[in-house]
């Protein structure tokens, strides 16, 4: 008698598949890329030559850099990171460990190089005047290669021929960096989007659960802008609300008055000293320390660096930063008496809440400023940035 062995056939799975093994539904690829393609206009409209424009692409950059060095597994904060790009002496690790410290320095150098690639593209600098001692230029070179490949001419709809470029090149085992950092510049060329929206990288797709094939791809990149742009235009309510709640704490003032244009300068640029706002405002050096000290006087404005010199301001809502930075260096902890004509200052304190803004306000009128003075403040973030690549580079 001959016996017959048979391998009984494996049940079925029971429970929902993986998210990387399910096959999205054609309507549901079709809805989501809808919904992503009207939000993006959405955020487009609202920035579309709004006063806050820098700002809230300074604001957008630390949180993206800071959320994509998280996701390659270094953890930064975007206060500290904005710190370290100002050139504040960061304040140390509550852990005396070395090789925690190690790791903070390695996190936060690899939160500065997303930023200097998310700044590269949108510096519009020819590459002969970039600094050979610092990363520009590769960053630059990074940069011009992911939108070279983001932006050649394919048949179909733009938005998802975007999201399988961005797979081809990650497939590939590219710098993840580089084209998350060139996708809102590939938005703008491409017609997409009129400004700059560096909020915008797909970082949805990046996770370890993300889907790699073609359509689960261009449905969680679809998904994943439409999120991204949520959280900017969430950034963008508080800021105009830091704003209106700064311009409510000077009270009346004189029609002559330049603390509301200065107040109109800070909620436009990440950070001011004396010296820049003078510059900007025409005035002299000791006019514009006392127009920034008399705003974080009244609540308009809080200082963030602790120093008694070079001190930098922003509105109320940049007062983070001064958790993150170790204030000057003191004279006590040195041998022998401080130098003639130094004060030693009080260690910093809370500052005081900004002013409640009403439930209910009404859009503000436009407000006419500077466009050509505040590209300026372009040209000296960007120094800044390769200062701070070039002191990281030498240690």
């Amino acid at each position: 008698m001959l016996l017959l062995h048979f391998t009984p056939k494996p049940a079925p799975p029971q429970g929902p598949l993986p998210p990387m093994l399910r096959t999205p539904d054609p309507a549901a690829r079709a809805a989501a890329l809808e919904h992503a393609a009207l939000a993006l206009g959405r955020l487009d409209a609202a920035l579309d030559h709004h006063p806050l424009l820098l700002a809230w692409q300074h604001a957008v950059r630390l949180e993206a850099a800071c959320a994509h060095a998280g996701l390659d597994g270094a953890h930064v904060e975007p206060q500290r990171l904005a710190a370290l790009i100002e050139g504040l002496r960061l304040r140390p690790l509550v852990s005396p460990a070395a090789i925690e410290r190690g790791a903070d320095l390695d996190a936060l150098h690899t939160a500065l190089a997303l930023y200097g690639l998310m700044t590269a593209a949108a510096d519009r600098r020819s590459e002969r005047d970039l600094d050979d001692g610092t990363d520009a230029r590769d960053h630059r070179r990074l940069v011009d290669e992911a939108m070279w490949i983001l932006t050649r001419p394919a048949p179909g709809a733009r938005l998802p021929a975007l999201a399988q470029r961005m797979r081809a090149w990650i497939a590939d085992d590219r710098p993840r960096g580089a084209v998350r950092a060139a996708l809102p510049a590939a938005l703008q060329a491409t017609g997409m989007t009129r400004t700059l929206l560096p909020i915008l990288a797909g970082a949805g797709t990046l996770h370890p659960d993300s889907p790699m094939d073609e359509e689960g791809w261009v449905l969680a990149f679809a998904r994943s802008l439409e999120r991204e742009v949520e959280d900017g235009l969430a950034m963008l309510r508080r800021l105009e609300q830091a704003w209106r709640a700064a311009r409510a704490a000077l009270g009346p003032r004189r029609s002559t008055s330049r603390l509301p244009a200065a107040v109109d300068l800070l909620a436009a640029a990440p950070l001011l000293g004396p010296a820049r706002l003078a510059s900007l405002l025409g005035c002299s050096l000791r006019g514009a320390g006392m127009m920034l000290a008399e705003l974080a006087d009244c609540g308009a404005a809080v200082e963030v660096t602790g120093r008694g010199s070079h001190r930098l301001y922003g509105l109320p809502g940049q007062a983070g930063i001064l958790t993150e930075t170790a204030g000057p260096r003191r004279h006590g902890s040195r041998r022998g008496r401080p130098p003639t004509g130094t004060v030693l200052e009080p260690s910093a304190t809370a500052e005081p809440p900004a002013p409640a803004v009403p439930a209910s306000v009404e859009r503000m009128a436009p407000i006419e400023i500077d466009y050509a003075a505040l590209d300026a403040l372009v040209a000296d973030t960007n120094r800044v940035i390769e200062r701070v690549q070039r002191r990281l580079t030498s240690r």
